[in-house]
């Protein structure tokens, strides 16, 4: 009787040895998305995994010590200027206290279009960067990661994690290409709001008609994003064909 106890706790023990086998390589988005991330990787570490965080050489606040983690600094900037950030921070609050029209509140979200057009363009000058330094590549390959762990708001994870050939597990719903859950869903615009709209599901006619204007235009931001920046990347690096860009880019879908 005592045999199926003593083969289950042989298993539950294998398991526990492998999960503490277990290494995860860590692509992380620095400010507010690296504290939720951060919470992760130190779950991870408890549970015995090898944690490595790759970062770039100005990150604010993914440090290059810690208890939790080892860390990789990359010798490129990540493309997140914190001034930058911080100034258009204040201008949205100052902008929501006096509140603003919506045609005023799409001017300033023009203006952040641009601004993380150069950040993904930054971005992906750091990824050319590491993909062109074979000892890294080399040693990223040799290290036998069982998976890649990061943030889909940025692109770099997904396509290191293609390149290694390793799975991947996000952190968020978000993806550069915006709310992940209308990527698989049926979202009917008359019904569903788009999240930075401030509308409910008992909208009027005239939120109706403001909530596609903001479909509209958040399908030209991820356009003028994604499209200009990473196909060209993605040519170069995997080839020509149409059909690698479109893998990679439903990874970042599918593999929620």
């Amino acid at each position: 009787m005592y045999r199926p106890i003593l083969v289950a706790l042989a298993v539950v023990l294998c398991s526990a040895a492998l999960v503490n086998e277990g290494k995860v390589l860590v692509f992380p988005l620095d400010g507010s998305h690296w504290i939720n991330m951060k919470v992760i990787i130190e779950e991870l570490h408890s549970r015995g995994l090898e944690v490595t965080v790759l970062r770039p050489s100005d990150a604010w606040y993914i440090k290059p010590d810690s208890p939790h983690y080892k860390s990789i600094t990359l010798n490129v900037a990540g493309g997140f200027e914190k001034d930058n950030f911080g100034k258009f921070a204040t201008k949205t609050l100052e902008l929501r206290r006096q509140g603003v029209s919506f045609w005023t509140r799409m001017a300033l979200e023009i203006e952040q279009v641009k601004e993380f057009a150069e950040v993904h363009r930054v971005l992906l000058l750091m990824m050319q960067e590491m993909f062109a330094d074979e000892k890294l590549m080399q040693n990223l390959h040799d290290a036998k990661y069982d998976l890649v762990l990061t943030d889909l708001v940025i692109v770099g994870g997904v396509l290191l994690a293609h390149d290694l050939g390793l799975p991947l597990v996000l952190n968020v719903r978000w993806t550069v290409q915006g709310e992940g859950h209308q990527a698989i869903a049926p979202t009917p615009l008359s019904y569903v709001p788009i999240p930075w709209s401030e509308l409910t599901d008992k909208m009027t006619f005239t939120g109706r008609v403001q909530n596609m204007l903001i479909y509209f235009f958040t399908c030209f931001q991820y356009w003028y994003i994604t499209d200009p920046n990473y196909k060209p990347f993605v040519h170069r690096h995997f080839g020509p064909d149409l059909g690698v860009w479109a893998k990679v880019a439903m990874s970042w879908t599918w593999r929620q």
